[in-house]
């Protein structure tokens, strides 16, 4: 077996995701939602046993030929990092909704998508489906100033 490019990311995934998986059986409970069949821990466990079965699935099924890393774009996936963690520092200042439209606009942009309307029509009915979704149907709160400014959430 040959250790290739492919094979040491699945084996990071392999790790990261068998963490979040140790991580989320740390997750307190109420006392009532211990027994329940859906509670605080029951999402984050689903996606670590996924993270696991595909990390491993890949490292057991990837092809076994050397990779040349020169071959990707190491450039973008910086970019993308960057734009990543600039969006983690400016959710909470400017809000949910304006910042998740900006991170895909520029991100499609970014990686090659020109057409204009293409670009909002993927990214603004998403994030609004998706704001509609936690606030107004799962009660989940999240804090917009714009959207509070203009009187859509309160």
């Amino acid at each position: 077996m040959r250790i290739n490019l492919s094979r040491i990311s699945a084996l990071i995934f392999l790790l990261l995701f068998s963490i979040y998986s140790y991580l989320s059986g740390e997750i307190k409970v109420f006392t009532f939602d211990v027994d329940a069949p859906f509670n605080a821990k029951t999402f984050p466990r689903l996606i670590s046993y996924i993270g696991i079965l595909f990390s491993f699935l890949a490292l057991i099924f990837s092809k076994n030929e050397d990779e040349p890393v020169s071959q990707y774009e190491w450039l973008k996936v910086f970019v993308l990092f960057v734009l990543v963690f600039s969006y983690g520092l400016i959710i909470k200042t400017v809000g949910f909704f304006l910042s998740t439209n900006l991170f895909l606009i520029i991100a499609y942009y970014y990686l090659g998508v020109r057409s204009i309307k293409l670009i909002f029509f993927c990214s603004v009915p998403v994030v609004a489906g998706l704001q509609f979704l936690l606030h107004e149907l799962l009660d989940v709160y999240i804090r917009d100033p714009l959207l509070q400014s203009i009187g859509i959430i309160s």
